[in-house]
């Protein structure tokens, strides 16, 4: 076959798959032009996840008239000196790829005009294809509408996820450049709805509070630190006040959202000794790096960077953070955000709900959030022994995580949290199927404070959180009402236990039916932890329910529930045979 050189079109297709991978991609790029333009509000609609709409409106210092057309053109760009050094790049964006990638694969409407212009400019492309260009009547700044996203690459299309879930990525490059310019006024509406809005006042914590909530922001700590014209800024929540997610980490280099598993690695380790297995921190780190110290010409989403000394600057994230969370006192701040503490050690492993089978000394203890039958029964009564799993009696702990326990074909060594799981998990899936649901209104209802992300999700998952026992409302912008949660849930604070609920939702290895999704989630949450001593009549009740679920090998999520050591193979290993 002969070499030849590709139509443009072609190209500009090619090279738009590396810059807009969702409407998120959108979002970031037109997002980063208003900030680079030196905007001091920026607002964001999308509707149906950004697929039919993506606006971007600021109040930047536009574009000349007769520009607005070169603009679209590829690699052309005023964020360059003439010649063209990388070195010392200062904007977030600069290989002139951003518009011309999305105009390729969309309908885009770009209005603009500088402040000293008396009119506006206007080019309207469909699909890489310039349809319409002039003047138009328009307030000084910039407004880009993108429409139709992928309808002409049905391929690129079938890859996006449901709506809900682009809109929570949208949200995501949202609420990251918020923290990163505290002095621009951020809004984002979802679908016509505003999530949430910044104020712009210059103050990070304030802006924390339109991402994470007031009181949140409120209980969060500062650490700074600088080293050979290097520097860090960082606001993070103190241990009593983690995730079950690690994407609370946010890391900006001289003013760049960048995704680097270094860096994150360095404000979890800062918590090293402090959060629970399986709990991560709530941080935003600004570092100033000098620019011949980062190359941000590594992707063309410049969402990743290289970093010329990585382990100085891992240090540099660490100290601080380490320095200040070591000098708190033992008392954390929890109440401040009127969450309630984590049980002591020595407390019940298993407390909380109303379903009998787990017993603790000589009272039955209920696994939680289980709520009482109506009739008698019970949702997890137990049914006749699967032949897979055979009778088992429990010896002992390892390590306080995993159950030793003796049958007749061996050992087995079964995952305490991953087998409570799955007990819970299948209750949850038989109480949604059952004619009472297990639901208790709420003498008072709480008003939650989401992230856009998880009001997302709150939207998205919405018939299967309210079949599973929570009715949650919309209640004024970016804020919702819950009304009721699961019966089961009487010892614990409802609103703590929804926020964990949506951060495990995320979780790439959950069930995509959303009503498995939603119930182990729950069952996640609820499920005894790793590292929590069990009573010899706790492990061997975890048994007998794990020896009556349909499936009791796997946890909702795919990893084992136990290892079976065989007697032949103890015998072999032991050089008896």
């Amino acid at each position: 076959m002969p070499i030849r050189v590709l139509p443009p079109e072609v190209a500009s297709r090619i090279a738009a798959g590396e810059v807009v991978e969702r409407p998120a991609s959108i979002v970031k790029e037109l997002v980063e032009n208003a900030l680079d333009a030196g905007a001091a509000r920026v607002s964001v609609e999308a509707n149906e996840g950004g697929i039919s709409l993506v606006r971007v409106v600021d109040d930047g210092c536009g574009i000349e008239p007769e520009e607005l057309a070169l603009a679209f053109h590829r690699h052309a760009t005023s964020k360059l000196p003439a010649d063209g050094s990388l070195e010392a790049v200062g904007t977030l964006g600069f290989r002139g790829e951003a518009l011309p990638s999305i105009a390729a694969v969309a309908e885009v409407e770009a209005v603009s005009r500088p402040h000293a212009s008396p009119k506006a400019a206007r080019v309207r492309y469909s699909f890489g294809v310039l349809q319409e260009q002039g003047a138009a009547g328009a307030p000084p700044g910039t407004a880009v509408a993108v429409r139709a996203l992928f309808r002409q690459q049905p391929a690129r299309l079938k890859f996006l996820r449901s709506a809900s879930a682009e809109a929570s990525q949208i949200a995501a490059v949202v609420s990251h450049y918020a923290l990163a310019y505290p002095e621009v006024a951020f809004s984002l509406r979802l679908d016509g709805r505003e999530t949430f809005a910044t104020g712009g006042s210059g103050s990070r914590r304030e802006a924390a509070g339109g991402v994470y909530g007031r009181d949140i922001a409120a209980a969060m700590l500062e650490a700074s630190d600088g080293a050979e014209g290097s520097s860090v800024e960082a606001l993070f929540a103190p241990p009593s006040v983690s995730r079950a997610s690690r994407s609370y980490v946010t890391v900006f280099i001289n003013r760049r959202w960048v995704r680097s598993r270094s860096l994150s690695f360095a404000v979890e380790e800062a918590y090293s000794g402090m959060l629970q297995t399986g709990r991560f921190p709530i941080a935003v780190v600004d570092l100033r790096l000098p620019p011949e110290e980062v190359d941000v010409n590594v992707h063309p989403a410049k969402a990743e960077v290289r970093l010329r000394n990585e382990r100085a600057v891992f240090a540099l994230v660490q100290r601080p953070l380490r320095r200040t969370l070591s000098a708190l006192a033992p008392a954390g701040s929890l109440a401040a955000v009127g969450w309630p503490r984590p049980p002591a050690a020595g407390a019940p492993a298993f407390d909380g709900g109303d379903a009998p089978g787990l017993v603790l000394g000589r009272e039955p203890v209920q696994s939680r959030l289980m709520p009482p039958s109506r009739d008698g029964g019970d949702v997890g009564e137990q049914r006749p022994l699967p032949s897979a799993l055979p009778i088992m009696r429990p010896l002992g702990q390892a390590g306080t995580t995993y159950v030793i326990a003796e049958g007749p074909a061996g050992l087995y060594l079964i995952d305490q949290h991953a087998a409570h799981e799955r007990v819970l998990f299948e209750r949850f899936l038989a109480a949604q199927l059952s004619a009472s649901k297990p639901s208790q209104p709420l003498l008072d209802a709480v008003l939650l404070e989401l992230t856009p992300a998880q009001q997302s999700l709150v939207t998205s998952f919405a018939p299967a959180l309210g079949e599973h026992g929570f009715a949650v409302e919309p209640f004024g912008p970016g804020g919702f009402l819950l009304r009721a949660a699961p019966a089961g849930l009487r010892r614990e604070d409802p609103a703590r236990a929804f926020v964990e609920l949506l951060d495990l939702l995320t979780r790439e290895d959950a069930p995509a039916d959303p009503r498995q999704r939603v119930a182990a989630s729950l069952a996640c949450h609820a499920a005894v932890r790793a590292g929590q001593m069990l009573a010899q009549e706790e492990m061997r009740d975890l048994i007998q329910q794990l020896e009556a679920c349909e499936a009791p090998q796997t946890c909702p999520h795919g990893r084992p529930t136990m290892l079976h050591l065989s007697a032949d193979e103890l015998a072999r290993r032991f050089a008896r045979r």
